[in-house]
């Protein structure tokens, strides 16, 4: 009999065995007492609870493996392990991440030092006066035409003023800032016609374009635009004062075309169209505030408050959209897999279409795009999103327009001198006829020029530099804008009365308008006013140009064309009293570039 140490495995085995065990222990313990000591190893010994397959060898829960600790304890180290190993892995992954984010920092930065521009962001006091156009304009001045600016460690802002080089800039950079997606995604919800990556959006954009430029066909005569006599019909009610908020009565008929547009007939009835208006110009006004958000502020009551109206905004356009779709028969007459009822409603006018049957149809937002209709959520937040993009561009050029008929009455004379020699009194108003209005056209895009909907014309590309052929490259993510009122009134391109108002340098050459809005110039979706002058064609951006132009241009330009021709033939345009003191100065130097909302009336012109 050999003595067994404290430190032996047999030993630690023994003295934890229960005392039932003894006798049964005796008898092989004195048959093996000529073994060596390496073949009496216990059972715990071939327990080894560290792996799965170490613990189905071992035969699972005997008695040896409870006396050991038992399944729990192997449960909980295997638990532990598997933890450890995921955590080390989410480890490697977020150390990936910043390693890739980390190596994208350094490269922009290698690659924007490149760029000229001020080497940080500097304190100006008309940028923070928030007077963009005037720093950016500094800047050119003394670096260039591209010109580089840190907005932040990490943003990127690149202006380009040279009109050869916007060309190529808009060519290549297709894609939206995610900022504005962002914004749209939180007024509208769900929609797809407003996604920043150019390529998820193509075909929608494309049928969009397709059905408003069939639309304005100069074949569907004038019966199509009579949604706009209808809105001229309000004017009576709207003049019950003494006069008008231009820029409010510039927003009601801009909100009643779009919305006529979309909806059809059926708009002109609603009940909830002034709620309507009012509600989207108060989610317009905030959006871009609170989408500028990197986390959705939820603790704020303001953010909750806001996002409580795009609900009810929401609501209301399902109304609108359900109305609209029982009023035209849409659903039940409208065959889903083929356009023949869009086509035939396309080519009739007259039985109440609109860009809804279109959108339900295919004819217009997913006529292109492959798989199955949107979803009711997407259709209804792309409704939303073309009404709030429709109403602030096509708002801001009627009240440029009306605020430039009531301050210079000799524009006003000859345009309404054009519009009776275009077409007879007794006979309707037709596309025809606007298309042979050179000098209307020509005022609506001279307007433009001079105060377009925004500042700036923002683009990005969100996976590739963007090489140019002057040798500069702008890494991608950067922020590229075009400052809109320094290229479209370049005394090199416009000559030295570029600030002034002009339509007549829109006519120096015999243009015929019908051909140009049929065939826009390659690569773009806009108008080209010009033929020869390719640098007037490329500085002329109130609408954009490249993949990514409005797609409403043409709609845009003749409706408010013929929105303004009718207006002229019923009413005369005359300032309010009180404005004509007030801007006798700025009507003398035609600068009309910072206007105060005007004060204008509508006279009933004698029959």
């Amino acid at each position: 009999m050999f003595h067994l140490s404290s430190s032996s495995p047999l030993y630690y085995c023994t003295q934890r065995a229960p005392a039932r065990a003894a006798p049964t222990t005796a008898a092989p313990l004195a048959a093996s007492a000529g073994k060596p000591p390496l073949a009496m190893a216990s059972p715990c010994e071939h327990h080894v609870p560290y792996t799965l397959l170490g613990a189905l060898l071992s035969g699972g829960g005997g008695p040896h493996a409870a006396a050991c600790g038992g399944g729990g304890a192997f449960l909980r180290d295997y638990a532990e392990r598997g933890t450890n190993a995921l955590l080390w892995a989410a480890l490697l992954a977020v150390t990936w991440l910043l390693v890739l984010r980390l190596a994208a920092l350094l490269r922009l930065w290698a690659l924007g030092a490149r760029l000229p521009g001020p080497p940080a962001f500097p304190a100006d006091p008309g940028l923070a006066a928030g007077d963009i156009t005037g720093y950016l304009s500094k800047l050119h001045g003394s670096y260039g035409p591209v010109v580089r600016l840190w907005l932040g460690p990490s943003q990127l802002l690149v202006s380009v003023k040279d009109s050869r080089v916007i060309k190529e800039l808009l060519t290549k950079a297709e894609d939206k800032l995610p900022l504005t997606g962002k914004t749209y995604n939180l007024a509208c919800g769900k929609l797809g016609l407003f996604i920043s990556s150019f390529e998820k959006v193509k075909s929608r954009r494309e049928s969009l374009k397709s059905f408003l430029d069939e639309k304005l066909s100069v074949g569907s005569g004038g019966s199509s635009f009579k949604i706009i006599q209808i809105v001229l019909d309000r004017v009576d009610s709207i003049m019950a004062r003494d006069f008008l908020d231009c820029r409010y009565f510039s927003q009601h008929m801009a909100f009643n075309i779009v919305g006529s547009a979309l909806f059809g007939d059926a708009f002109f009835d609603w009940s909830d169209a002034s709620a309507y208006e009012e509600l989207m110009m108060t989610v317009a006004k905030d959006a871009c505030f609170w989408a500028a958000y990197a986390v959705p502020p939820f603790w704020k009551p303001d953010y909750r408050r806001y996002r409580t109206l795009c609900a009810r905004l929401k609501l209301l356009t399902q109304g609108i959209v359900a109305k609209s779709r029982n009023q035209n028969g849409v659903l039940s007459l409208i065959d889903l897999s083929s356009c023949q009822r869009s086509e035939r409603m396309i080519k009739d006018p007259c039985r109440g279409v609109s860009l809804l049957d279109g959108v339900i149809s295919r004819r217009c937002l997913n006529e292109a795009a492959e798989g199955p209709l949107s979803s009711e959520e997407e259709i209804c937040g792309n409704i939303m999103g073309l009404m709030l993009h429709g109403i602030s561009t096509c708002a801001n050029l009627i009240g440029n327009i009306l605020t430039r008929l009531a301050l210079f009455p000799n524009l006003q004379c000859q345009l309404h001198s054009e519009i009776v020699a275009g077409h007879s009194e007794s006979s309707e108003l037709k596309i025809d006829d606007v298309l042979r209005m050179k000098f209307l056209l020509a005022t609506v895009c001279e307007s433009a020029r001079l105060l377009p909907a925004g500042p700036l014309l923002q683009r990005c590309s969100l996976q590739q530099d963007v090489n140019l052929n002057s040798s500069i490259t702008i890494p991608a993510g950067a922020i590229l804008v075009i400052p809109l009122h320094l290229v479209q009134m370049e005394a090199s391109t416009w000559g030295n009365d570029a600030c002034q108002f002009n339509p007549n340098r829109f006519l120096k050459k015999d243009i015929n308008f019908e051909e140009i809005l049929a065939a826009a110039h390659k690569g773009s979706n806009g108008i080209n006013l010009f033929t020869d002058e390719c640098d007037k064609t490329e500085s002329f951006l109130p609408f954009g140009s490249g993949s990514r132009a409005c797609v409403g241009q043409k709609f845009a330009v003749l409706g408010i064309a013929m929105l303004i021709a009718s207006l002229l033939c019923s009413y005369e345009v005359q300032p309010h009293p009180a404005l004509s003191k007030e801007m006798e100065s700025l009507v003398d130097s035609n600068c009309l570039h910072h206007i105060p909302n005007p004060k204008i009336i509508l006279k009933k012109r004698s029959i």
